[in-house]
C-alpha cells in the first residue's frame, strides 16, 4: 500500500470521493538590492478541488531557489538592471522528478530608454507520466533554451520589439526550436495606433504522441498497448494586426486582424523500448520493423502500415491515418464605440473569421495564403448597449 503521508493512495474501485492535501510555503527577502526566495508548493494525489475551480494536476512537490540583484539608482550607462539566478524542481510521490530546470534572467534599461532583456534556461531529462496521455512514465528529452528580446523608447511615436528564441536538444539530433517576433507600434498622432506583430515559429519536436494501438505482445510493462510517437516538424507564421481611432471622446472604433498559417509533418515514426527510458526503437530501422506508406489511388488519402518485428514476427501489424496537417486561418474584428449620453455607451461589433484544414504537411506561404482567402467566411454581427439609469 502506497500513501501520501496521510491517506492512502491505494486503488479503491468502491470508493465514492477522495482525500488529499495541498501545501504552499514562502520564505523571501524582498527589500535592498539583495533579493532571494524559496517556495514549496504540493498536491496529494487525492487532492481534488474541481468543485471550486479547475485543477490542472495533482501529485506534485514543486521546490523553487531564486537570487535576485537589482540596481535601481541610475548608473553610468543604465537607468535600471535586474537579474535573477535560480533553480527549479518537481517531483511525484513515487520520488520521479518530472520537472527541473537552471535558469538566469537579466533585464536592463538603457540611458536612452531602450531595454533588452536575455533568459537562459537549462532542461535536463526528465520523467514524463503525460507523454503517453494514460500510459506508463517514460523520460522527456532534456534541452536548452536561449531568449533574448529588444525594444525601443516606448515614449516614441514609433515603438519596436525583437525577440528571438532558440532551443536546443540535449538528448537527441531530432528536437529544436527557433522562434522570431517583432512588432512595431506607429502613434501618427494623440488619436491614432496602428501596431503590426508578425511572428515566425520553427519547431522541432522529437517526441510527439501519434496513437495508441491494442496489442498483446508488448513488453509487460507497457499493459498490452504500443504507443507511437513521431518527429513533428512544425511552422507557423502570424500576424497580428491592430488599428485604434478616437475620433471624438465618444466615439471610436477598434479594429482587429490575425492571419495564421500553420502545417506539420510527421516522420521517424518510434516507440519507446522500455518504461521509464529514454531509448526508442525506430519503426523501418530496430527489430527488423516495417513503415509503409500507403496511397489510395482515387482520393489521394495516405496512412501508414507499421509492423513491429517484421513479416513473420508475433507483433502484428498496424495502420494509422496520416497525421500530417495544415491549417489556415484568418480572425478579424471590428468595435465601433459610441457613447451617446454620459455613462451610456452602444457597441456595434463585427467578427469574421476563416479556417481550412489540408494534409500537405509542408509550409507554402503562396498556396496556403490563396486558400485561406477561398474559404468561407463566418460572420457575426451584434450591438451591444449600456444605459446609465437616473442620469
Amino acid at each position: 500500500m502506497t500513501t501520501d503521508g496521510l491517506f492512502s493512495t491505494e486503488l479503491d474501485p468502491t470508493r465514492r470521493n477522495l482525500y488529499g492535501y495541498g501545501f504552499y510555503a514562502r520564505l523571501a527577502k524582498e527589500t535592498g538590492n539583495w533579493l532571494w526566495e524559496t517556495t514549496q508548493n504540493w498536491r496529494s494525489p487525492g487532492f481534488e478541488a474541481n468543485d471550486l475551480g479547475v485543477l490542472g494536476r495533482a501529485d506534485y512537490k514543486w521546490m523553487l531557489f531564486n537570487v535576485f540583484r537589482q540596481w535601481t539608482t541610475p548608473g553610468p550607462w543604465y537607468r535600471n538592471l535586474f537579474t535573477i539566478w535560480g533553480a527549479q524542481q518537481q517531483v511525484n510521490f513515487d520520488g520521479d522528478r518530472n520537472d527541473v530546470d537552471y535558469h538566469a534572467w537579466g533585464q536592463v534599461t538603457f540611458k536612452n530608454y531602450m531595454n533588452m532583456s536575455a533568459f537562459v534556461l537549462l532542461h535536463p531529462s526528465y520523467y514524463d507520466e503525460r507523454l503517453t496521455r494514460g500510459g506508463p512514465t517514460v523520460i522527456h528529452y532534456g534541452y536548452h533554451m536561449l531568449s533574448t528580446n529588444f525594444g525601443t523608447d516606448s515614449r516614441k511615436r514609433i515603438v519596436g520589439n525583437f525577440q528571438v528564441q532558440v532551443i536546443r536538444p540535449v538528448d537527441n539530433s531530432e528536437g529544436g526550436r527557433v522562434f522570431y517576433a517583432t512588432s512595431a507600434t506607429i502613434k501618427p498622432s494623440a488619436r491614432v495606433l496602428v501596431s503590426l506583430s508578425p511572428s515566425l515559429d520553427i519547431d522541432n519536436t522529437a517526441q510527439q504522441y501519434v496513437t495508441a494501438v491494442t496489442d498483446v505482445t508488448v513488453a509487460p510493462q507497457f499493459a498490452g498497448t504500443r504507443y507511437v510517437f513521431g518527429r513533428l516538424q512544425q511552422k507557423t507564421l502570424s500576424m497580428d494586426t491592430r488599428l485604434n481611432m478616437t475620433f471624438t471622446p465618444n466615439l471610436s472604433l477598434e479594429m482587429f486582424a490575425q492571419p495564421f498559417l500553420s502545417s506539420g509533418k510527421y516522420s521517424s515514426f518510434k516507440e519507446f523500448a522500455e518504461v521509464k527510458s529514454r531509448r526508442m526503437n525506430f519503426f523501418g530501422r530496430d527489430n527488423g520493423s516495417t513503415v509503409i506508406r500507403n496511397v489510395d489511388p482515387q482520393t489521394g488519402a495516405v496512412s501508414y502500415t507499421v509492423d513491429p518485428d517484421g513479416a513473420g514476427g508475433p507483433a502484428p501489424a498496424f495502420n494509422f491515418d496520416n497525421p500530417d496537417f495544415n491549417f489556415r486561418s484568418l480572425r478579424g474584428t471590428g468595435v465601433v464605440r459610441w457613447e451617446y449620453r454620459p455613462g451610456s455607451t452602444l457597441y456595434f461589433v463585427w467578427t469574421q473569421e476563416r479556417n481550412g484544414f489540408d494534409q500537405f504537411g509542408d509550409f507554402n506561404f503562396s498556396r496556403d495564403r490563396s486558400a485561406l482567402f477561398r474559404d468561407r467566411p463566418t460572420n457575426v454581427f451584434q450591438i451591444k448597449g449600456t444605459y446609465w439609469i437616473g442620469r
